[in-house]
């Protein structure tokens, strides 16, 4: 009885012990809003297109974490991140997020 009591003990002291270290790491969808974030400050979006956004870039971030996912099929995730980005923002917005090269490559990667 002892031993099973022990073991108990043990098994609920390491499952407590990994949920915290999973708490460590931010989640995409923590990472996507940082992204967003970065982009809405940087271009003065409103709330909504920050929001768009943060859905996209949490997307992607679930995307590109895929291990079994090809370059070939990376690359093209990412010039589709890249078009919906293109596609939302004006003129004089991308023509700013193009000229920041490191910002744009960091959004789409």
């Amino acid at each position: 009885m002892k031993k099973i009591i022990a073991a108990l003990t043990f098994m609920l002291a390491f499952s407590i012990n990994a949920s915290a270290q999973d708490k460590n790491t931010p989640s995409a969808y923590d990472k996507g809003k940082k992204e967003a974030a970065e982009l809405s400050e940087f271009l003065g979006l409103e709330q909504i297109q920050s929001d768009n956004f943060a859905r996209l870039f949490e997307q992607k971030i679930i995307v590109l974490d895929d291990k079994n996912l090809s370059p070939e099929r990376r690359a093209e995730f990412s010039r589709v991140v890249e078009a919906k980005i293109r596609a939302t923002l004006d003129g004089k917005q991308m023509e700013k997020l193009e000229k920041n090269t490191v910002l744009l490559e960091k959004l789409t990667h």
